[in-house]
């Protein structure tokens, strides 16, 4: 049987997690921070959104500028991702992104070149606001799992670190 081959981003984080003394410790720094707070060292930020509870099914909405810190020009959504599949893989100069877990779950690790977490998204009443320059990747899609982005741009190639070490060469330059 053939070892996993992992990015350097999971691989790095993986290695950190590793190597704490508690699953408790995993568990509490894993875990989202209320809506509104943020850790100032953490690539990315949970937004709650709104919701309206029915008996015929719950509704949640989201305004730009309200509920997502950017105006939306953009929106694309990720399904029938095979089990074992990665996406993303790559970071933005200058959009931003919210990215929701409309059905299913699944795993989005992030980094910003100073820190890297993990965040599980597995409702669809909260999203993950993700900052430029920070590197994302997405695994873990269950089955049946779809990935709604809002951002903040049109497609531009050209916004794309698609190297990880160029990424992490470029924050170190900006420090």
């Amino acid at each position: 049987m053939s070892a996993l081959a992992y990015s350097p981003l999971a691989q790095r984080l993986r290695e950190t997690y590793a190597a704490m003394a508690s699953p408790e410790m995993v568990a509490r720094d894993m875990a989202p921070l209320p809506s509104g707070e943020r850790d100032s060292h953490s690539p990315g930020r949970i937004i709650d959104l709104p919701r309206i509870p029915d008996a015929r099914g719950n509704l949640t909405f989201i305004e730009e500028t309200r509920h997502v810190p950017f105006n939306v020009k953009r929106v694309f959504y990720l399904y029938d991702v095979p089990g074992g599949a990665d996406r993303g893989g790559h970071a933005h100069r200058n959009l931003h992104q919210f990215v929701i877990a409309i059905a299913g779950s699944f795993d989005v690790i992030l980094d910003n070149g100073h820190r890297a977490e993990r965040f599980s998204l597995n409702r669809a009443y909260y999203g993950l606001h993700i900052p430029p320059m920070t590197w994302g990747e997405l695994e873990n899609f269950s089955s049946g799992g779809v990935c709604l982005v809002l951002a903040s741009e049109f497609y531009a190639e050209a916004d794309y670190f698609r190297d990880y070490n160029l990424f992490i060469d470029s924050v170190r330059k900006r420090a």
